[in-house]
């Protein structure tokens, strides 16, 4: 991700005169370069997962904490406001959760509004998964009468004046007209009713996740006070996302009060939460896994520049405070990696491997690269398709019956399995190519996905390699005679063999199977005219399939 940063804002609030070569060296230390610099203009290109450093106010404090000016746990007071946030019921299927938080007295000017802005909209395409899983909204606070309530609403009866518009608009124009509506409308567009932010006055704060009200939603250089809320269909995530915002408006001098966020149920949500999450991690655990020997101090103070609170306990272990805004610790080995740039990679001394190897191209690989060679040279067009498809494409068009690994919670039917064969994805191509010159000869060389129990996985992943082709009149001798010429040059010339098989992929007496060693490889024939009507080919078509185990002794 790409942050732009005016250079003078990002040294005052990093509090020291850096020279623009310090600068550059500091942010690479801590995984961040520059990658342009005109004038007081400069973009900052950060590792995505790194979503707390995705302003200004986030690279100042990261940089800040690097250079000791400010090292340490990075806390954030919060005071409580009273004020409450009234989350009606009916939203559990739509999207359920909310968190808001209150910031006084934060600096706005036309510069900083553009921040604001884009932090908003590097958060929920990022962490926010384009709105999907959480959406941030800023207001005036001043002109809000609390609570505010979230409800859902029948999308005709949700009427207001959308943000950067002067004309009132219902729910079903929102997303028909305005830029925003239109790009996030299918997040809504498949429930009967939408969520709907309102205040105690019956004014519209937004149409999560799709759009502010023009009223209560539009920063000027006026505004002082914020109230910001993250609505969302993941609690964790939306919870995140409120605490980079709020704690990015609080590095500009904002003071945060909280908000109370009442469910149906009941249940109370005191929110935005800053409190840091613990965890131990031993010293030696450390050293072996950095290929250091630091001592416990050296690890401190390595965690304190990485923005940890952190005490040395007499187990030998370091207790480790989390902060809130950092995203990216899923695991110990986050904060070990942290602990590496904390002390520095400058610091580490060049050390010779204690074995000597030397790299080779994967059997595997070099098989499916004398594949590809091999059926271009019979002038086959090679294609390459996603590993995931759908069970229609598997099974239903091409009238079989057979196990898929299937993903949970898929958002699309289209990319829901893993493919089992490649014969189906080279047909549904051949479909949609009908408008090309023939006769069409194309080929793929890729792994397919079996179920496969006895696996520690439970599936095999298995290279496979498949050629068709498509014309007026098709020759299955012929074909015959390219898998021949593909195994002979693959050094199993000697050990196969063609034998007839009946297989409802293909027309009965025109197909058969490829044997080696008395196994079964592959497949070939003429594809069926039922299965050619499913995917609506006009043409006939001569396809095969071979699938190659991943032990490679048979390879010459």
């Amino acid at each position: 991700m790409i942050v732009e940063c005016r250079i003078d804002d990002l040294l005052s609030l990093i509090g020291k005169k850096l020279t623009h070569r310090q600068l550059e060296d500091t942010l690479f230390l801590i995984k961040a370069e520059i990658e342009k610099l005109e004038g007081n203009i400069v973009e900052i290109e950060v590792n995505p997962d790194r979503q707390d450093m995705l302003s200004t106010e986030g690279i100042a404090r990261a940089v800040r904490s690097f250079l000791r000016i400010d090292s340490g746990l990075w806390k954030y007071p919060v005071r409580k406001s009273g004020k409450q946030v009234i989350v009606k019921p009916g939203l559990s299927k739509i999207r359920p959760f909310i968190c808001c938080s209150i910031i006084k007295g934060v600096p706005s000017d036309d510069e900083l509004i553009k921040e604001y802005m884009h932090l908003q909209d590097a958060l929920t395409s990022t962490h926010g998964r384009n709105r999907n899983k959480a959406s941030i909204g800023l207001y005036v606070y001043d002109d809000i009468q609390f609570p505010v309530i979230y409800k859902p609403q029948k999308p005709e009866k949700i009427k207001f004046i959308p943000l950067g518009y002067e004309k009132e608009m219902d729910g079903p124009t929102i997303l028909a007209v305005h830029e925003k509506g239109v790009e996030f409308g299918p997040i809504l567009q498949n429930h009967s009713k939408w969520p709907l932010l309102i205040d105690s006055k019956n004014q519209v704060l937004s149409l999560p996740p799709i759009i502010n009200s023009n009223n209560l939603g539009r920063m000027t250089t006026e505004t002082k006070n914020l109230f910001i809320e993250v609505t969302g269909t993941h609690l964790p995530t939306v919870d995140q996302a409120l605490n980079i915002i709020t704690a990015s408006l609080a590095e500009r001098g904002g003071k945060i009060e909280s908000v109370n966020v009442v469910y149906p149920d009941g249940s109370t949500e005191e929110t935005p939460n800053f409190k840091p999450e613990g965890m131990k991690l031993d010293i030696r655990e450390i050293n072996r896994m950095i290929g250091l020997d630091l001592t416990g101090t050296e690890i401190i103070q390595a965690l304190e520049r990485m923005g940890y609170g952190t005490k040395m306990l007499r187990s030998k272990q370091v207790q480790i405070l989390i902060p809130q805004v950092r995203m990216d610790i899923l695991h110990p080995v986050d904060i070990i990696e942290d602990v590496a740039i904390g002390y520095g990679f400058d610091n580490l001394k060049p050390a010779m491997p204690q074995t000597m190897t030397a790299g080779k191209t994967n059997p595997v690989t070099r098989v499916k690269n004398k594949l590809r060679d091999l059926m271009v040279g019979m002038e086959y067009n090679e294609v390459m398709n996603y590993i995931m498809t759908s069970p229609e494409l598997l099974n239903d068009k091409m009238l079989r019956n057979r196990l898929m690994i299937t993903t949970g919670n898929p958002k699309s039917l289209s990319y829901s399995v893993l493919r089992n064969s490649l014969l189906p994805i080279l047909l549904d191509f051949t479909s949609q190519n009908q408008h090309a010159d023939y006769p069409q000869k194309v080929f793929e060389v890729g792994d397919i996905v079996i179920p496969d129990e006895t696996k520690e996985t439970c599936v095999d992943q298995v290279p496979s390699v498949c050629g068709l082709e498509s014309d007026v009149k098709v020759n299955i001798t012929k074909l015959m005679s390219e898998i021949g010429f593909l195994l002979r040059n693959l050094g199993l010339g000697e050990r196969f063999k063609f034998e007839s098989e009946k297989n409802t992929d293909f027309i009965e007496g025109r197909s058969g199977c490829i044997k080696i060693d008395g196994k079964t490889w592959g497949i070939f024939g003429e594809i069926s005219p039922v299965i050619l009507s499913n995917f609506g080919i006009g043409y006939p078509i001569v396809a095969f399939e071979i699938f190659f185990p991943r032990e490679i002794d048979w390879l010459m």
